[in-house]
């Protein structure tokens, strides 16, 4: 935890390495990873009045101050300040934002290469470009944990999660097939999706999407796939993941590979000391 506080910028948010510019990707996993350790919560609340300070006027919250077209955070924001508490009016303005915005969609042509459903709106990664399924995972759990479960906007991103789900289990980053060739899943994705169909979804629906990641489990020692591994399976109430001695496996490799980035060492610690459930984490 250390190594993040030292991150901690002049200006309020963090950055993702000591001496660099603050990010909010990285402000908001910072603040989670403080309430998931139960540690100096005025530094959480601090970090999320940075956030409020580079919101934009309609909502929208840039990843990095002044980029107001790449505002996928806007979502991890949401759940930032639904959980240190307060700033109601930014958080508002944030899910406004949201639920009224959307990626590029267009009718799918006959002759398209692409094998999922054009039509179906999720969240982007950047303003006016197609619909993925990380930003769009986090967008539905943000909506959800602020109360906008039932909304239209998130009932209709959970069937896009759904169309991108591969034939044979998992998600990639959102396509299914390409040129009629089935695309390959992929542990990070997959967790993702997995932790926003929490609740919109039957086990049948994604059984071999949960079963692929069992699989993938102890071959998984990079924080970003392991992480989203655990949350995604914990979503599903899959036990005996030992979450704590592979964290703490994953944690041991930068000694041989170098240190990682703040959002990748706070997604360690949640999973750490939540045992692998960030939807606990982000609903309690």
């Amino acid at each position: 935890m250390q190594l993040i506080f030292n991150r901690f910028t002049p200006g309020g948010g963090f950055s993702q390495r000591t001496g660099s510019q603050s990010r909010s990707d990285a402000t908001v996993w910072a603040i989670l990873a403080l309430i998931a350790c139960k540690m100096d919560q005025d530094a959480a609340f601090d970090a999320a009045g940075w956030l409020a300070s580079i919101q934009i006027e309609d909502g929208r919250v840039p990843v990095l101050e002044g980029l107001g077209t790449a505002c996928w955070p806007t979502a991890l924001s949401v759940l930032a300040w639904k959980k240190v508490g307060g700033y109601f009016n930014q958080r508002d303005k944030a899910i406004q934002y949201l639920l009224s915005s959307s990626g590029i969609h267009f009718p799918k042509k006959n002759d398209s290469p692409t094998g999922h459903d054009t039509l179906i709106r999720g969240w982007s990664w950047i303003e006016n470009t197609h619909s993925w399924i990380e930003p769009t995972a986090i967008s539905i759990l943000a909506l959800k944990a602020n109360g906008n479960g039932r909304h239209d906007r998130v009932l209709e991103a959970v069937r896009m999660i759904m169309d991108r789900q591969l034939p044979s289990g998992g998600w990639n980053y959102g396509n299914t097939t390409v040129f009629n060739r089935e695309l390959l899943p992929m542990p990070e994705h997959t967790g993702q999706a997995l932790c926003s169909l929490s609740d919109c979804a039957q086990t049948p629906e994604v059984q071999k999407s949960i079963d692929y990641l069992k699989n993938q489990l102890s071959m998984l020692y990079t924080p970003l796939s392991l992480c989203w591994c655990l949350f995604g399976l914990c979503a599903w109430s899959v036990n005996d993941l030992d979450a704590r001695d592979r964290v703490l496996k994953c944690l041991s490799l930068q000694e041989k590979f170098g240190g990682y980035d703040t959002t990748l060492l706070a997604q360690l610690l949640i999973a750490y000391y939540a045992n692998g459930d960030l939807l606990g984490i982000l609903t309690s």
